[in-house]
């Protein structure tokens, strides 16, 4: 017990009573000591006394012109028949002010008065408004412009000549030119506020931001890694290291336009990967539209199956629906090869699924974003959904469809602690595959499919291992569902940087749709359409870029499948012997960012 909680407490509801109308409301507290008869049980009982309740029942203007006064009593918080209180008149005088200085009268003044009606409990307001000269634009001055074109500032002005001088115009402005992102400063002001000229000048100064951005960065991969091998002894990966490097070179606001020319580029022993992008914020001078035309090739080695290759265009549109909702339509034509000499497959797939694929898709995304932070969440929600169409309208030698959903939630706790969870589940079905039909290029090619596992999917798992592999050399094979479930639960272990995590994982990549099942055996060791659970405990370190995360997990149910001991010449010269293999039950991830 704190007495001064306790006045806080009383004030606090006096207030409440006071804004709603009851003016000359009583509040007391009566301390009782063993309530109830219990030792050391205190009760406090608050005794109100509301009084009567106090309504406006007319409003009357002074000095507001005609042509303002029907605007002016829309937005009265003290109207006919609302609670009579101070601070609705201060609502009232913000709010009459905000109107008069939005519309140029800079040296507008209020003033009220009330006294009580002839009804019991009701107050009369009088709102008296000292309108004072109009103030309009005389000019517009734009200074510090060197590389950027001033179309383009003109073209994001909320203020022009002959408008009325208006603060809020002018601030927004100044934010529709930051969110350009080419401006370090931007700076605005009235020449001569206090002059009688009924005509300003509004001069905006900018700063444009340096013109280059180079960005480089070392990083590794320490898990059950490893890309396609001469020696099949070991699909499910062995433990490994891979170094990363990355160097990014940005060229902002090109051609003046505020447009964006990037080079990104990533080298390891699992990927080799350059992107070039061209973004064009604010598209059409609409400012929730940005254009992204993207250039791209990637060599990946992270499914151990095969090596692939993509030569890939894109273009997308990000619509940015409110502030935590953005739709994003996009079209991307690549062309996806698997080198056959990396393929460790049945020999006799190895000429259908290692032809290069042109693919076409035309896709769209919906992504609403609560969450408080998008590195490190402790509350909030995300839910995205993801629909795609490869098709033969769009010059596509396959035909499929995709659909990939997501949802998470993120719960704090007492103790600091935060319970999270996150759901995903995907689909893919071929448009023109005939029942019956063998594996084909025009089928949804190896790279398309889905892979998962590791430290961002599933851990019970090596990296993009979960899912049907093959039935002779054991590799993975992606699939066209995924289902998976992770929670987990968060807790402190040392001041606010050092964090613990108990984990449980389940799902898997299956076959189809129709085999998804929540089953947790495996019948025999050509079936992996079934549920894997995984346990584990995890360390966090929090960084400025994120935190550093170390996971060990425990699978009671992992899969169990056939082998191929040798090389894969002896695979393809039919020398492979046979062996039983199993992904190992425990798994170690370490890696930067949370799981979800």
């Amino acid at each position: 017990f704190s007495a001064n909680i306790l006045e806080r407490d009383l004030d606090s509801i006096q207030s409440l009573y006071r804004a709603n109308g009851f003016r000359e409301v009583k509040v007391a507290a009566r301390l009782e000591e063993n309530y109830r008869g219990k030792r050391g049980q205190t009760a406090l009982l608050f005794q109100i006394e509301e009084g009567p309740h106090w309504l406006v029942s007319r409003v009357d203007f002074q000095g507001i012109s005609p042509q303002h006064e029907a605007a002016i009593r829309g937005i009265l918080q003290s109207a006919p028949g609302q609670p009579f209180s101070e601070a609705n008149i201060a609502a009232d005088r913000d709010n009459i002010l905000a109107y008069y200085y939005d519309r140029g009268y800079s040296e507008a003044q209020f003033e009220y008065a009330y006294r009580p009606s002839t009804e019991p409990s009701r107050m009369e307001l009088q709102y008296t408004v000292r309108e004072g000269p109009s103030r309009v634009v005389r000019e517009v001055l734009l200074g510090g412009l060197d590389a950027t074109r001033p179309q383009l500032v003109h073209q994001r002005l909320g203020i022009n000549v002959g408008d009325p001088l208006s603060p809020t115009q002018m601030i927004q402005t100044q934010r529709r030119l930051y969110d350009l992102g080419i401006f370090a400063k931007v700076e605005t002001a009235i020449q001569n506020p206090e002059g009688e000229e009924p005509a300003k000048y509004v001069d905006f100064q900018m700063e444009e931001s340096r013109k280059y951005s180079v960005a480089g960065g070392v990083g590794a991969e320490i898990a059950r890694i490893g890309g396609s091998r001469t020696d099949l002894t070991a699909p499910a990966g062995q433990a490994g290291f891979s170094p990363r490097l990355s160097f990014d070179l940005s060229r902002l606001n090109f051609l003046g336009r505020a447009h964006t020319v990037s080079l990104r580029t990533r080298v390891s022993t699992l990927q080799q990967r350059v992107l070039l992008s061209y973004l064009a914020p604010q598209f059409r001078n609409r400012q929730n539209l940005d254009l992204t035309v993207n250039a791209l090739f990637d060599t990946s080695k992270n499914v151990r199956t095969f090596s692939a290759r993509r030569w890939e265009g894109s273009t997308q549109i990000a619509h940015r629906w409110t502030r935590s909702k953005t739709f994003f339509y996009r079209f991307a034509y690549r062309r996806v090869s698997v080198d056959q000499n990396t393929l460790n497959i049945s020999k006799d797939l190895i000429p259908l699924l290692s032809q290069p694929v042109r693919v076409g898709v035309l896709s769209a995304s919906y992504v609403d974003d609560r969450r408080d932070d998008p590195i490190d969440s402790s509350r909030g929600t995300y839910n995205s959904l993801d629909l795609g169409v490869a098709s033969r309208l769009f010059v596509s030698e396959t035909d499929y469809g995709r659909l990939l959903a997501r949802n998470s939630t993120y719960h704090p706790l007492p103790g600091r602690l935060v319970l999270a969870r996150n759901t995903s589940f995907g689909l893919m079905t071929t448009l023109r595959r005939r029942p019956g039909q063998l594996p084909s290029p025009q089928d949804i090619p190896l790279p398309e499919r889905f892979f998962a596992g590791g430290a961002s999917s599933h851990r019970a798992f090596p990296e993009n291992q979960a899912g049907p592999r093959d039935l002779q050399t054991g590799f993975p094979l992606g699939g066209k569902a995924l289902l998976a479930f992770n929670t987990e639960l968060r807790f402190p272990i040392a001041g606010q940087n050092i964090r613990g995590v108990l984990f449980h994982d389940a799902g898997n990549v299956y076959s189809s749709v129709r085999d998804v099942s929540f089953r947790l055996r495996q019948r025999d060791k050509t079936d992996f359409d079934y549920m894997v659970h995984a346990v584990g405990l995890g360390l966090r370190y929090r960084t400025p870029v994120g935190p550093v995360r170390l996971d060990l997990s425990f699978s009671p149910n992992s899969p169990r499948f056939y082998g191929c001991s040798g090389t894969r010449e002896d695979l393809l010269a039919g020398r492979c012997n046979p062996s039983d293999q199993r992904i190992n039950r425990l798994q170690f991830h370490f890696s930067l960012g949370q799981t979800f």
